[in-house]
């Protein structure tokens, strides 16, 4: 097996989809291998912070009552349904994808979407996003940083994910409505400096979605902030801090 094989691995084994002997080999890798070790490190740093940031969903009455009916319909004759054999070899069962890519990107298919877009919206829209989401929240080495809401917005969070291009797409819940003349804007402080960044204006539920350029100044060791300034966006602060991720 060659390096290119266990680096391909590491994606399932962040997601803990290997199985046990996959697993086996590639932990020996991983004991003489600092490279994957890293690269490990930031996909479950990735996965991570996926998972927490799900929220529950409850379905809707009318699945539930569709459920019920397919029960009660049904009768008290038990049916078995049999499983065809399937090989141990995860290679082969998802064929030419391979098994990681598919794993992973199942998984933050359904954990993106749960997060992101839980309510019905244009489909092609959505759907462009979620492509867009995806694409840069699997790029090796992308992070997800937290921001969390001041005293003027409490209950308000945002993420923002970015990749070491600088490539970044914020995902901003529970914000206050914008007043009229007003918009969001996006700050990358580095040092005691602000950098400006895009503006948006959430919708009547506090949510936004903003893509945007991280400067490559700030990829490493910036705290990035969210004010409300002018609609047109300002070349330095002027308003309250509504979100940061520096506290």
């Amino acid at each position: 097996m060659v390096h290119k094989d266990y680096k391909e691995m590491i994606p399932a084994r962040a997601v803990s989809a290997l199985d046990a002997e996959d697993a086996r080999v590639l932990n020996e890798h991983l004991e003489n291998c600092p490279e994957c070790r890293t690269e490990l490190e930031d996909w479950e740093t990735t996965a991570a912070a996926l998972a927490l940031a799900a929220e529950p969903l409850e379905p809707s009455p009318k699945v539930r009552e569709r459920i019920l009916s397919e029960i009660r319909s049904d009768g008290s004759t038990s049916r078995v349904i049999p499983f065809k054999s399937t090989s141990r070899n995860i290679w082969t069962l998802f064929g030419s994808l391979g098994a990681i890519a598919a794993v992973v990107l199942f998984v933050v298919l359904i954990v993106g979407l749960i997060v992101l877009w839980r309510q019905n919206r244009a489909a092609q829209s959505d759907l462009a996003r979620a492509n867009e989401f995806l694409q840069l929240v699997t790029t090796p080495g992308a992070k997800v940083t937290e921001l969390k809401g001041t005293n003027v917005s409490a209950d308000a969070t945002a993420k923002l994910v970015y990749d070491r291009s600088g490539r970044a797409i914020l995902i901003a819940d529970r914000l206050p409505s914008a007043p009229q003349g007003k918009a969001y804007q996006l700050w990358f402080i580095v040092g005691n400096k602000p950098l400006p960044g895009k503006t948006f204006v959430p919708d009547n539920s506090g949510k936004g979605v903003m893509k945007d350029q991280v400067p490559a100044t700030a990829l490493d060791s910036a705290v990035f902030a969210i004010t409300l300034e002018a609609a047109g966006g300002a070349t330095a602060p002027t308003g309250s801090i509504y979100l940061s991720s520096g506290q």
